[in-house]
């Protein structure tokens, strides 16, 4: 698996929805959110992703809410 579990500094900037960190993948609903998401999962289900296409190389499906496809 390409994605890896966030640093205490990457999951602080998830929690403080700052965006242009990347992408980052729920591994228990198969989907992955940019980093300024308005999701919260739990951090052990987190997987950190430079870049969306290896994301959904790996079988994720983008999250309707904040639509990590389209641009910013």
């Amino acid at each position: 698996m390409a994605g890896r579990a966030l640093s205490d500094a990457e999951w602080a900037q998830l929690l403080a929805r700052e965006p242009g960190a990347g992408v980052f993948a729920v591994v228990t609903t198969g989907i992955v959110c940019r980093s300024g998401c308005p999701a919260r999962p739990l951090r052990r289900n987190v997987r950190f992703y430079f870049d969306l296409q290896l994301a959904l190389a790996e079988g994720f499906r983008t999250c309707k809410r904040c639509k990590p496809e389209l641009p910013q």
